[in-house]
């Protein structure tokens, strides 16, 4: 959730793969709070331009438009030395449509 990681992972030349889940702010907070008592606070907020923000920390980026290409990007990420940035868009209405097919789940956690 912050970008110091990525500058740790860079500083400390880590061979791996941050993905973010593009959601235009804490999605799945508002989500669950949504879902739970019916409203949530402000969770919006702006994203940085991510290939930009790869290319300052010297990674490679891709953006994951579709979802069939996601396997794809996950295996060139992994196959490319040094650190590697997987943005994907998520809609996080999705999950209201999918929880109110299935009904209610009990969940005891």
């Amino acid at each position: 959730m912050n970008v110091q990681e990525m500058e740790t992972a860079r500083r400390l030349n880590a061979d791996i793969t941050v993905m973010v889940w593009n959601d235009g702010g804490y999605g799945l907070i508002s989500w669950k709070r949504d879902d739970e008592f019916g409203r949530h606070s402000e969770l919006s907020f702006g994203n940085p331009k991510w290939l930009g923000l790869a290319d300052c920390f010297g990674e490679q980026g891709q953006v994951v438009d579709r979802s069939w290409d996601l396997a794809e990007a996950i295996r060139f990420a992994i196959e490319h030395r040094g650190l590697s940035l997987l943005v994907v868009p998520i809609d996080y209405r999705q999950n209201r449509l999918l929880g109110e097919r299935l009904g209610a789940i009990p969940c005891p956690i």
